[in-house]
């Protein structure tokens, strides 16, 4: 009976197992197809970002381009000079060799500058009147176009279409017309060469992908027309068209109006694809980028076939082993593993015990963060610090974004990117927070990645310092330096900064900038009939009236006393300053009640000087406007006055003008200045000419090598005779050396007109007060 009750307790105990082991591959077998699931539907959705960010980036890219030639085109055709030219030569019967010779000369220096493969001169019937670049053969549907242009005064899009034989090449083109005040007379037509740009951009493909592609199509007639070469066909662009009826096909779902993410459709081959579709502006263009569905899937189908033969082999050897596995001694193995776990609980529990409490018990805010940014938990000083408590940090789910400045967010979450990474193990930033009452503070936090023993990545700390004090506090110092004290107006400092981005500008844009010096008129009868305070208040009135005068990208600046100086940039017309300066005289017109109730006027006399009409330098720009001021105030007053001199374009060549009166009697050091002067100069006109911005950086390393060793020289002269100013000389010295890698990142940010001055100005400066005391006491010295 013993025996017959020890079987029956054996075959009980070996039913479990095997009821548990098929349970197990069950359980397996539905948890891996849920799991080769979320693959395919990850992948898909890997896949669809990756076709949205290409066509996307392609599309913008191509709007880029487009835009890019028509302002080219435009730029040709509203160049006065060039417009007055061409339509006076084809009113004149297109016969005049000279000027035709000019037009071309000018056609082809365009066309050497922005890379276009032929231009085309018609006149107002569409008749093709002369031919720069590649030879062009005569369309007569473009000269229908050139035609359409000049009647309507309007910009035209030549879209892509095949060259006749026997070039046959893809060609497009843009139609502009030109005109002469608002009569036109004629169109110029640059033809584009697609290869060159378009069609490689659209070409491109992202590398390690077999079937992703990109398709530039448009709907022609019933059809759709395959602009580019497809990957796998051998049709030349323009040479492929399949009908828009087709069903499901991704492009003609997307020719008919469908934008975006495209599902469920068919590319040209008749294969699944995951596809996107994004319209080109201003044209009948359609971009599509797609990938197989069949390679997006192709990892984890491999995956789902491999891991099927493994678990069956796996199955194979549990199911071989098993009786063997049962017999295992459960019990001893139960036991070690309950001791080790006890063991690994007690560190682990001893580990939490001394994190906890230096977690508690400082000053400093701190957070601990999940890897995806979550909060798992905060501290009593953090809660202080934004104002929510522990259980509002759990239920509302918080996480570091959440409580992140929207415009600081980049910065950090670059960073956490490079850490979560291994690139870097902790990093600090300073940046913005939002409390929970929707205050900003600023907040210096050290961040930490902790790992586990095995080194993976488990958690991330978070050390947080208020620093909002001192960041209100260098805000305030940083305004105090750039704007004037009484009127809140941008000083001088920041007027030249201003006026030389300005300028940088409107030289890249083709436009005008215009200042404006004002100088209050009767404002010291004011200040002597009713005091100081009145005269402030009078300042402060004067500042908004000349706000209210000018748009808000415009720059109001307070010179000091008086004298205010105004710019306006991005004029397509410099007598758009007059309407400005008119306004400005009519709000002075008005008379100005001070607080104790009494009135008072003041004028205002505006001097107006242009860029670059009056002059490519800040300094010739602001002598300009300051003599026109002046004229105002001869004048009679209150009124305004363009520059009326000539324009100093002319004589720039010497804008750094070493004469006579700059010499300081020591033969080393006057030739000295005189190089500096000479690459001063040279540097100023490069700039002119739009030189390479390595061919700029090249000048001003020279310039300051240059620079080096005059000091160099200075110094060998000051340490020989003693001089008991040196210090302080030295001091100039390694102040503008200071300043030279800042010279550097301006000229790169576009702001290489204020650099210009500032070294022009300081080494004039240098020169009259401290060089001449210099040599003065040199040759007292003795020195020749």
């Amino acid at each position: 009976m013993d025996s017959q009750s020890g079987r029956s307790s054996s075959d009980h105990f070996a039913i479990y197992p095997i009821s548990a082991f098929v349970i197990l591959v069950i359980v397996a077998l539905l948890m891996g197809d849920h799991l080769f699931s979320n693959l395919r539907a990850g992948l898909k959705n890997v896949a669809q970002q990756n076709v949205v960010a290409i066509g996307s980036i392609k599309a913008s890219q191509i709007g880029d381009w487009l835009h890019e030639h028509e302002s080219d085109v435009k730029t040709l055709s509203d160049n006065s000079f060039f417009s007055r030219e061409a339509i006076r030569w084809i009113r004149g019967g297109a016969k005049d060799p000279v000027r035709r010779r000019l037009i071309v000369d000018r056609l082809q220096s365009f066309l050497n500058a922005h890379h276009f493969r032929a231009i085309v001169l018609y006149d107002s019937t569409g008749r093709v009147l002369l031919n720069v670049g590649d030879l062009f053969a005569d369309d007569k549907e473009i000269g229908i176009e050139a035609r359409r242009a000049v009647e309507s005064g309007q910009f035209r899009f030549v879209d892509l279409h095949r060259d006749r034989p026997p070039s046959n090449a893809v060609e497009m083109g843009f139609i502009s017309p030109l005109h002469e005040g608002l009569s036109y007379a004629g169109a110029v037509y640059l033809v584009e060469d697609p290869a060159s740009y378009l069609l490689p951009l659209v070409d491109s493909r992202p590398g390690g992908s077999e079937t992703a592609d990109t398709q530039l199509v448009r709907a022609e007639g019933n059809d759709v027309l395959y602009l580019n070469q497809l990957r796998d066909r051998d049709d030349p662009p323009l040479g492929y068209r399949l009908p828009l009826s087709t069903p499901g096909l991704a492009v003609a779902i997307a020719l008919r109006g469908k934008q975006g993410l495209i599902e469920g459709a068919n590319d040209h081959r008749g294969r699944p694809v995951f596809s996107y579709a994004g319209e080109i502006a201003g044209t009948p263009w359609v971009l599509v980028s797609k990938i197989d569905e069949a390679e997006a899937y192709r990892m984890v189908d491999q995956v789902r076939w491999l891991a099927g033969l493994l678990f069956l082999f796996t199955s194979g050897l549990i199911a071989a082993w098993f009786r063997q596995w049962r017999r295992r001694d459960l019990a001893e193995a139960e036991a070690a593993i309950l001791k080790e776990r006890v063991r690994a609980d007690a560190l682990k529990m001893e580990g939490e015990k001394r994190f906890r409490t230096a977690f508690e018990h400082t000053a400093l805010p701190m957070v601990r963060n999940s890897l995806t940014g979550e909060f798992i938990e905060v501290n009593d000083a953090w809660c202080n610090m934004f104002g929510y408590s522990r259980d509002e940090v759990s239920s509302k789910h918080l996480d570091w974004q959440q409580v992140t400045y929207p415009d600081d967010m980049e910065p950090g979450a670059t960073l956490v990117k490079q850490m979560l990474a291994g690139e870097i193990s902790d990093f600090k930033i300073e940046k913005r927070y939002l409390q929970k009452d929707g205050k900003v503070l600023w907040g210096s936090v050290q961040v930490k990645l902790v790992r586990d023993e095995q080194g993976v990545p488990e958690f991330v700390i978070s050390a947080i310092q208020d620093i909002t004090e001192r960041k209100l506090t260098e805000k305030t110092i940083n305004f105090m330096a750039y704007h004037d004290k009484l009127t809140g107006l941008p000083n001088r400092a920041l007027l030249f900064d201003r006026l030389a981005q300005a300028m940088s500008q409107a030289k890249r844009d083709a436009k005008y900038v215009a200042l404006l010096f004002a100088d209050l008129d009767g404002f010291k009868a004011v200040n002597d009939l009713y005091g100081h305070e009145a005269g402030d208040n009078v300042l402060k009135m004067a500042a908004q009236r000349f706000l209210a005068c000018v748009r808000a990208v415009d720059t109001v600046a307070r010179f000091g006393g008086d004298e205010f100086a105004i710019i306006l940039g991005n004029l397509d017309d410099p007598l758009q300053a007059k309407g400005v300066a008119e306004k400005i005289v009519q709000a002075f017109a008005q008379s100005i009640t001070l607080s104790d109730g009494r009135e008072c006027t003041v004028g205002a006399s505006v001097g107006i000087s242009i860029y670059p009409d009056h002059g490519s330098a800040m300094d010739n720009l602001m002598t300009a406007a300051d003599q026109a001021m002046y004229e105002s105030k001869r004048h009679g007053k209150n009124t305004y006055t363009f520059y009326r001199g000539k324009s100093s374009l002319g004589s720039e060549s010497q804008w750094f003008l070493f004469d006579e009166s700059m010499l300081v009697g020591v033969g080393e050091i006057d030739e000295q200045h005189r190089n500096l002067a000479y690459l001063v100069n040279r540097l100023n006109e490069a700039l002119k000419r739009d030189e390479s911005m390595e061919s700029i950086q090249q000048m001003l390393d020279e310039l300051l090598v240059a620079t080096r060793h005059h000091f160099d020289t200075e110094n060998r002269y000051m340490l020989t005779y003693n001089y008991p100013e040196q210090r302080d000389h030295e001091l100039e010295h390694a102040q503008l050396l200071n300043e030279a890698q800042r010279f550097k990142e301006q000229i790169s940010e576009g702001r290489e007109l204020l650099v210009l001055q500032s070294v022009k100005d300081w080494l004039l400066s240098h020169i009259a007060f401290s060089d001449k005391k210099l040599a003065a006491y040199l040759q007292h010295q003795g020195l020749k």
